[in-house]
């Protein structure tokens, strides 16, 4: 499906009408319920895998090679008054699209 919405935000193309944009949303919110239940299951399989892998630094199997590597996180563990003083908030929207069952 090549559509040129999926990179950018839709907005309506030269000369379209709300009823063309109307049809693309609709086919992709379509197509986000065809594809949902194969990114679960991508899911669940890609951290299966990930987690057979972990302390693995590389190998191969059949046409794929796997690559591992240890990451360091650093955590601040400050005084509570201290983190008030450089906290900020942000704000984002969340989007939620759920199919409505007929």
């Amino acid at each position: 499906m090549k559509n040129n919405f999926l990179n950018k935000k839709a907005k309506l193309p030269a000369g379209g009408s709300w009823a063309e944009l109307y049809g693309i949303l609709s086919d992709l919110l379509k197509r986000r319920s065809y594809l949902l239940p194969l990114a679960e299951e991508f899911n669940l399989i890609d951290k299966a895998l990930k987690q057979y892998f972990i302390g693995v630094k590389e190998c191969s199997i059949e046409g794929f090679k796997i690559k591992g590597k240890c990451e360091e996180n650093k955590i601040y563990n400050l005084p509570y008054k201290v983190k008030q003083k450089y906290a900020t908030t942000t704000k984002k929207w969340i989007v939620n699209i759920e199919e409505i069952k007929k």
